[in-house]
Order: structure tokens, then sequence, then C-alpha cells
């Protein structure tokens, strides 16, 4: 999957003792750990992540949560808007989802508080990713297509989902507008996609 050349938006007040619950960190990883273990045998959810390994899903959700309870600008990927741009989720999924993450931080042994407060984090982006149909994602405010393909550097390193080569930081990668699938220089040879603009009518940075 790609990363942004932007950083997100902080829209979410530092959580410090949310991090301190975590063991500043090691916890949180735990939890994604098990939590994208069940997401991965789940029936419902897993159709979502088949582009995508469990570790990239678990790194990249790590240094979401860890920018948003600490401050720090960790992380370089999309806005959940333009992450969950394709995936048609309705509220009762998202309300599903949920439950699977609330039983998981019990298992962890957060208090309801605390996990009243994390649920608070996930509700306050409910609105950019329940929708009943896919949506373009957006780049400098402009719609960009639904589908093809795009070139854009990488902020920061990445596996090929095609071949699980590195793409390393600042190289070009190819990623589809759709599922955010990234490929690298190799890979977009041999698929013929080398040329974004004759798949996505993009100019390539």
């Amino acid at each position: 999957m790609q990363s942004s050349t932007a950083r997100p938006r902080r829209a979410l007040e530092p959580h410090p003792g949310l991090w301190a619950a975590f063991a500043n960190g090691p916890g949180l990883r735990a939890v994604l750990t098990e939590f994208y273990e069940r997401v991965y045998a789940d029936p419902r959810l897993s159709p979502f992540f088949v582009n995508t390994t469990k570790e990239w899903a678990i790194d990249h959700q790590y240094t979401f949560l860890c920018q948003i309870l600490t401050g720090e600008n960790v992380y370089f990927g999309d806005r959940p808007r333009n992450a969950h741009h394709w995936m048609v989720i309705s509220d009762e999924l998202f309300d599903y989802r949920e439950a699977l993450m609330e039983a998981v931080l019990r298992r962890h042994g957060l208090s309801d508080a605390l996990i009243g407060d994390f649920r608070t984090i996930d509700e306050s982006f409910r609105a950019n990713i329940v929708k009943g149909e896919p949506f373009p994602r957006k780049r400098n405010g402009v719609a960009l297509p639904l589908d093809g393909w795009a070139a854009e550097p990488m902020t920061a390193g990445a596996l090929c989902d095609r071949c699980g080569g590195e793409i390393a930081r600042d190289a070009l990668a190819w990623y589809h507008l759709r599922t955010g699938e990234t490929r690298c220089a190799g890979c977009a040879q041999q698929t013929e996609i080398l040329d974004p603009k004759a798949s996505a009518g993009l100019e390539a940075p």
C-alpha cells in the first residue's frame, strides 16, 4: 500500500494516560497483533486485506495510533478517508469491527474508561469510513479516478505487494487507486502498468 507525501492532520489531543496503559508502545503492538490475527481470520473483515500483509497492517495502524496518542509526527500514510475510500462499509460492519477491538482491549486488561477513550478515537473517523459506495481518493483537494494506477515516490520504505521485494525510501512506486495495492518498478513493468499516464490519466511525479 502507498504512503502519502503529506503528513496527516491530528484532529485529536494526545492521550498520555492511554499511551501509558499500553506500556508506552509494546502493549499497543500486542493489542494490534492479536486484533489483526482475528481480523485476518474473520470472513467479514479479511476480504478488505487481501492485498495487504498482516505485518504491514499492524505496523501501519501502530504508527497511526502512536501519532494520535503521543502527538509525535511518526505516521506518513493516508488519512482514514483516503485509506478506506474504496471500502464499502456499513454502520453495522463498523460496529462489528469495534466490538472485536473492544474484546481484544479487554483481554489485555484495559479499564472500561480507557476502552471508552479508545472507542472515542475510532468513532471520530466513522463518518470518513462508513459509506454505501466507493468514493475517490483526493490529492491536494483533487478527486482521483476510482480505478487505474498512479506513480508516487515513497516517503518511507515499503514492500511490493506482488513480489514482496523492498521499495526503498524516495523510490518511485506504483499503487492502485482503488485498493492501494503497491508495486515496485519491476513488477509494474512486468504487468504493463509502468506508465501511470496510460492507465490512470495522471502525470507521474
